[in-house]
């Protein structure tokens, strides 16, 4: 029971994190093997298990554009038009770029990070996400002040190839803990002089094939999966809520990210830990 307590409370905030560019996985990793003393690779595919529900917040809530995407692969049998067809070129070749960084780096953060350190205490673990939140604020600061007029509709078939799969890229390396997936590829988006709206929205529409394809990576070789030490139960728990909390929170806090300057707050969030931790693991 207690156990199952600490899952509701992780996807809680994995569905308040979600919409904030503070890198929602690595805080679960970090409350799950800080604070609940969860295992270092059991809470690696917790942090990826859990985007289940806020995926399926984000399938509900733009819906109307994945159902004329689906369409755009039939398009003889259904009404679609050029810009449902680049949304679906654009999803294509941003899943792929971000195939090429994030299964490489997955296997890199399990092997080298999670299995290296494994003998040890969480707080190398914690430094790493910490300095990979330092990595995110900075970038933040650099390129989200940049952005422009281009949409979808406006930019042509050639270019969107170009654009996807760079976002895709960049998507990728939001597979580390620490790095934020929303926060990297809304700044490349806008990087790469889109609308700011529409940044947003491609940002959300590329992340549900990527959030399935990470957990069938997980599923095939992650020792914490549903093959492992995360049952069904516990799944269907975490995904429900997560959903519950993500789509009743997306607007307000999707409204405060944007407003708020959250690459400070990654910043200190990683100088504070590096303070209170690297001394303790000197003196220890």
């Amino acid at each position: 029971m207690i156990k199952l307590i600490e899952y509701i409370i992780i996807a809680i905030l994995q569905g308040l994190f979600e919409w904030l560019p503070i890198s929602s996985s690595g805080q679960v990793m970090i409350v799950s093997t800080s604070l609940f003393g969860i295992p270092p690779n059991e809470a690696f595919s917790l942090s990826i298990w859990v985007h289940l529900g806020t995926s399926l917040a984000v399938l509900i809530k733009l819906r109307k554009d994945y159902i004329q995407i689906i369409k755009s692969f039939i398009p003889k049998k259904f009404e679609v038009n050029e810009s449902d067809i680049k949304k679906r070129n654009w999803l294509i070749f941003a899943t792929l770029g971000t195939a090429i960084t994030a299964i490489p780096l997955y296997f890199l953060f399990k092997v080298v990070i999670i299995e290296g350190f494994n003998a040890t205490n969480g707080d190398v673990l914690t430094l790493v996400i910490s300095g990979l939140l330092i990595v995110t604020g900075i970038a933040l600061l650099i390129f989200k002040r940049t952005f422009g007029k281009k949409t979808v509709d406006t930019t042509s078939s050639k270019e969107i190839i170009k654009d996807s799969s760079i976002s895709g890229l960049i998507q990728g390396i939001a597979i580390l803990p620490g790095i934020s997936r929303s926060g990297f590829t809304v700044s490349t988006i806008l990087f790469e002089k889109y609308e700011q709206n529409q940044s947003l929205k491609l940002s959300f529409l590329m992340s549900v094939p990527v959030v399935i394809a990470s957990i069938g990576v997980d599923i095939l070789f992650g020792e914490g999966s549903v093959f492992g030490t995360l049952d069904i139960i516990t799944i269907l728990t975490i995904t429900i809520i997560s959903f519950i909390v993500g789509y009743l929170s997306m607007k307000v806090l999707l409204k405060v990210a944007q407003k708020v300057n959250f690459s400070y707050f990654c910043i200190l969030y990683g100088i504070i830990s590096f303070i209170i931790i690297v001394p303790f693991m000197i003196v220890g």
